[in-house]
C-alpha cells in the first residue's frame, strides 16, 4: 500500500508539473509573439512617419519595414544561441532568458525617441532592439516545444502536448492587434504622438506574469538525467552540425 500510495503521489506531481510546463510554454510563447507582432503592426501605422519623415512616403514605409525584417534575420541566431545554452545550462534557464530578452527589448521600443528628437539615431536604436527581439523569439519557439515534450512521458500524447506552444503564434497576433486597436481608440488623435508607445511599455506586465509562471517550473526530467549522468555536450551546436 505505501508503495502504491507513493507511486500515485509521484504520478500526480508529474501531471501537475506537466500542466504547468504546458501553461508556461503556451503563455510565454503567446507573450513573445505578442511583442514580435506588436512591432510589425505599429511599423505599418507609425514608424515611417515617426522615424523617416524626410523620406518619400513609399520609401519611408520600405525603410520602416526593412528594420522590421531584421527581426526575422536574427531568429536563426537566437535559435543557435539559446539552443546551445538550453543544452548546456537547462531548458528552464534558457526560456527565462528569452522571455527577459524579448521583454526588455519590447519595453525599450516604447521609449525610443523619434527622428524629430534625435535624428537618425532613433532608427538605429529601433534596428538594434528589433534584432534583439528576433534573437529572443528565435530561442523561444524550439525551447518551448522542447520543454513541453520533455515533461510528457507518454509518447501517445506528445503530439498533442507540443501543439500547445504553437497556439502562442495566433494568440500573440490577436493580442497585438487588440492592443493597437484599443489604444488607438483610447488615445484618439494622440495615437501617433504617444498612444503607440503604451502597448510596448505595458508589455512589462505580461513579461512579469510569464516570468512568474516559468520560474515556478522545474527543470525537465530528460535534462536532469543527462546532467546527473554527466552526458551534456560541451558544444551542442557544432555536434548537431557534425552529425547531420
Amino acid at each position: 500500500m505505501p508503495i502504491a500510495k507513493n507511486f500515485s503521489e509521484s504520478e500526480s506531481q508529474d501531471r501537475a508539473m506537466l500542466l504547468r510546463a504546458v501553461i508556461a510554454s503556451t503563455v510565454g510563447t503567446s507573450i513573445e509573439w505578442y511583442d514580435f507582432f506588436l512591432y510589425s503592426t505599429v511599423t505599418g501605422l507609425v514608424f515611417a512617419k515617426a522615424f523617416f519623415p524626410n523620406s518619400d512616403p513609399l520609401v519611408g514605409t520600405l525603410q520602416a519595414f526593412l528594420i522590421y525584417a531584421v527581426g526575422f534575420a536574427a531568429r536563426p541566431v537566437g535559435a543557435a544561441i539559446f539552443g546551445h545554452y538550453g543544452d548546456r545550462i537547462g531548458r528552464k534557464a534558457a526560456l527565462v532568458a528569452t522571455l527577459l530578452l524579448m521583454g526588455i527589448a519590447t519595453v525599450l521600443v516604447g521609449f525610443v525617441p523619434t527622428y524629430a528628437q534625435i535624428g537618425i539615431w532613433g532608427a538605429i536604436l529601433l534596428t538594434v532592439l528589433r534584432f534583439i527581439q528576433g534573437i529572443g523569439v528565435g530561442g523561444e519557439w524550439g525551447g518551448s516545444v522542447l520543454l513541453a515534450m520533455e515533461w510528457s512521458k507518454s509518447h501517445r500524447s506528445r503530439g498533442f502536448i507540443t501543439s500547445w506552444p504553437q497556439f502562442g503564434v495566433p494568440a500573440g497576433l490577436f493580442l497585438a492587434n487588440l492592443a493597437v486597436i484599443g489604444f488607438n481608440f483610447v488615445s484618439g488623435d494622440k495615437f501617433f504622438e504617444w498612444g503607440w508607445r503604451v502597448p510596448f511599455i505595458l508589455s512589462a506586465v505580461l513579461i512579469a506574469v510569464g516570468l512568474w509562471i516559468r520560474l515556478g517550473i522545474l527543470e525537465t526530467p530528460v535534462f536532469a538525467r543527462l546532467a546527473a549522468d554527466n552526458r551534456l555536450e560541451r558544444a551542442p551546436v557544432p555536434e548537431v552540425i557534425k552529425q547531420q
